[in-house]
């Protein structure tokens, strides 16, 4: 919910000062299978049933799938947000890597984000999901899912720094999406949204 009140709230932004929905056609993506297939891989990691259908291979597919996200940002790297959204994601890479594939949770965290039973299951396992069990055992803690944003409430979540990054980089995209000159071809030297990089 959060996530989508950020980004309706750049887009609003953005069309408030300028922006056009009808340039959203003038904006492409290359490699855009890419990027849907790994949104599809972890949307099936986020569910409960993704545990049960993945098994063991839960770790390795979560972070084949964070890569293929990464080859997809990298392919579209000039385009305006995208490289906030790849350091967001690199930080996310380097603890999870770090970690067998499981990002650090904070039980205490999951609880005050009204995640209890997840809480209760992390604390039970040591797993749950994508997450390991917070610990001196674990690496790059400062790095994992412990941000709790208290204004949220039970809408909210248990963040880490990367996810707040890659949500900064996710609005601006947003934002550039509805701009003039928005596109986003390979190579286009003419038509890049503004403040892009080559």
């Amino acid at each position: 919910m959060f996530v989508l009140v950020v980004l309706g709230c750049a887009l609003c932004l953005s069309l408030a000062t300028g922006g056009r929905l009808r340039y959203i056609e003038n904006f492409h993506l290359k490699a855009l299978p890419l990027g849907v297939g790994a949104f599809v891989v972890q949307l099936l990691i986020f569910t409960s049933r993704g545990e049960l259908l993945l098994g063991a291979l839960l770790p390795e597919i979560y972070v084949l799938s964070l890569l293929m996200l990464l080859a997809f940002l990298l392919v579209n790297h000039s385009v305006f947000g995208v490289p906030i959204l790849l350091v967001g994601l690199m930080l996310n890479v380097l603890v999870i890597g770090a970690n067998h594939g499981r990002m650090p949770a904070d039980p205490q965290a999951l609880v005050a984000t009204g995640q209890g039973s997840h809480a209760e299951e992390l604390l039970r396992n040591g797993t749950a999901a994508n997450v390991v069990l917070m610990s001196d055992q674990t690496h790059f803690n400062f790095l994992g899912d412990h941000i709790v944003l208290p204004f949220l409430g039970d809408v909210g979540s248990a963040y880490s720094a990367g996810d707040l990054v890659a949500l900064a980089g996710e609005a601006a995209l947003v934002y550039g999406m509805v701009r003039a000159g928005g596109t986003a071809h390979a190579g286009s030297t003419g038509d890049k949204l503004p403040g892009t990089r080559s």
